[in-house]
């Protein structure tokens, strides 16, 4: 643990954290340090760095990646190369496969769209037809964000979905894979006076957008 006890053996950085961990801010510990302002930052973060570090020891990415918000998860994939794209593809395929949890589940889901990688689609079709309708949904949004016209007959199946945030989600990744029989359905299901209104509004934007296509 981080303490003054042993500051003898503390390296400078952490020494600088600790003074910002009793609530001294930045130009304080500049003063009392005797430091440049942009090296206390650097060594402020250096150790936020290695607390994160800590944190991750020995947890797989796909861990990583469950325990993060969104924006960071996307942060990481992003930053992945090509061989540990590849890696985490084959861990996500196999948690999917035996993920129990649903919050967990939808995010593997969300994970797979992120990917966009077509060998992610047989798990991902498979989650359709989960009885929660958060998975299903989140497997209707990575099937449009993979993007592949093998989803289609699934999506079809999502725009009549007992749930309306699905078959908006399903609308919605039909946007850019849908053909004329997506047109077709969209038009009989858009006169639905008892549908959602937000659903509708899905609705309309995917035969707008397949309308425009076909032109």
């Amino acid at each position: 643990m981080l303490s003054w006890e042993n500051i003898d053996s503390l390296e400078d950085f952490k020494i600088t954290y600790l003074l910002y961990k009793e609530g001294k801010n930045i130009n304080q510990i500049s003063k009392i340090r005797n430091m440049k302002i942009d090296d206390v930052n650097r060594d402020i973060i250096k150790y936020k760095q290695l607390l994160n570090q800590n944190k991750h020891k020995n947890k797989t990415i796909i861990d990583i990646l469950l325990e993060e918000d969104k924006d960071s998860r996307t942060s990481i994939i992003n930053s992945l190369n090509e061989n540990e794209l590849n890696n985490v593809k084959k861990l996500i395929y196999k948690r999917v496969l035996i993920e129990k949890n649903v919050d967990d589940l939808m995010i593997l889901l969300w994970i797979c769209g992120e990917l966009k990688d077509s060998r992610l689609l047989d798990i991902v079709h498979k989650y359709s037809k989960h009885p929660h309708g958060g998975v299903r949904r989140m497997s209707y949004s990575a099937m449009g964000k993979i993007g592949s016209d093998k989803s289609i007959d699934y999506l079809h199946k999502g725009i009549i979905d007992a749930k309306p945030q699905v078959r908006q989600y399903a609308a919605k990744s039909l946007c850019k894979i849908g053909n004329k029989t997506t047109l077709k359905k969209l038009k009989n299901l858009i006169n639905n006076p008892n549908e959602k209104e937000y659903v509708k509004r899905a609705f309309l934007e995917a035969i707008d957008i397949l309308e425009k296509m076909k032109k």
